[in-house]
């Protein structure tokens, strides 16, 4: 780990000016053994503390890529998203939100500085300005029975955390690897922090920043559920909304203290009958708090 200043640079050079809120997703547990798993998603200023759901288009794949139907999704009056997937096969599984993209903000520079304009100010004569959207993905795995290899699943978005160590399968005495991607290609130099259960967005003193080949290790002070977080700052493809985007992908994951017994899964022939389920309606503003 390195110093809290350098991070907060790094950070700071990557993050919306109005950021206030990260994203994530959390398993109920992240080995299952029956076939169902629920799945929490939010955009919180403290983990795992819900405070604005991420929406309802949560996307759920297998361990062969192929997308698994989610059996509920709804919207809390707590402020989360809730899943329920159906997990018929053994194996490890993807659950993710995709790129949610934010509004646009309009941005002067002042000092050599940054900052929103509003909506009715006139930019200083001769001053730059751009504009900027957030970019955001949360993602999350989940195990059953055993664990298959997630490492040639496809990126997701263009800000994409690859683990190299088994997601459900980091043990706190030997830590997490994961290599940071950007338009495909490994992505170096870029601080990922990584929050504890109970630590706000803003703590900044526990980071890595990847090496020359986009790859960062993590250790942990015990076992516990975990999130890290990533930030870049890049220009935005031709014909998007707006000239920058800010970037930020998080993935949340339990370190162990030891592994998990793995069971072999007899997959089912069809999918099981069920009652039918009602979506619930949306209680409150559902999706970016910037949207």
């Amino acid at each position: 780990m390195k110093r809290h200043v350098l991070a907060a640079v790094l950070f700071a050079a990557a993050a919306t000016p109005a950021a206030a809120y990260t994203s994530y997703l959390k398993p109920e547990q992240f080995w299952v053994t029956e076939a169902e798993v629920q799945i929490e998603g939010s955009y919180a200023t403290t983990f795992f503390t819900p405070a604005i759901a991420v929406g309802d288009t949560l996307i759920v794949t297998n361990s062969g890529g192929e997308r698994v139907s989610a059996d509920r999704i709804a919207v809390t009056p707590g402020g989360a998203t809730e899943l329920q997937a159906d997990l018929t096969r053994g194996g490890t599984y993807r659950v993710t939100t995709g790129e949610v993209a934010g509004q646009v903000a309009n941005l002067v520079g002042v000092d050599g500085q940054w900052r929103v304009l509003g909506a009715s100010e006139t930019p200083p004569p001769g001053s730059q300005t751009t504009t900027l959207q957030t970019v955001t993905i949360a993602d999350t795995y989940v195990t059953r029975g055993t664990a298959s290899d997630v490492s040639q699943l496809p990126t997701v978005g263009r800000l994409s955390i690859r683990p190299v160590t088994h997601p459900n399968q980091v043990l706190a005495s030997q830590g997490l690897q994961i290599e940071l991607l950007f338009d495909g290609a490994p992505l170096p130099n870029v601080a990922i922090v990584l929050y504890a259960a109970g630590d706000a967005e803003t703590k900044l003193d526990r980071y890595v920043a990847t090496d020359a080949s986009g790859r960062a290790t993590f250790t942990f002070d015990g076992p516990g559920q975990y999130i890290i977080a990533a930030r870049h700052r890049a220009d935005m493809p031709a014909g998007s909304p707006a000239a920058v985007g800010s970037y930020t992908t998080t993935l949340t994951f339990e370190a162990l203290d030891q592994l998990y017994a793995e069971t072999q899964v007899q997959e089912q022939t069809a999918e099981p009958q069920r009652p039918a389920r009602t979506r619930q309606p949306a209680r409150r503003r559902v999706g970016r708090p910037d949207q």
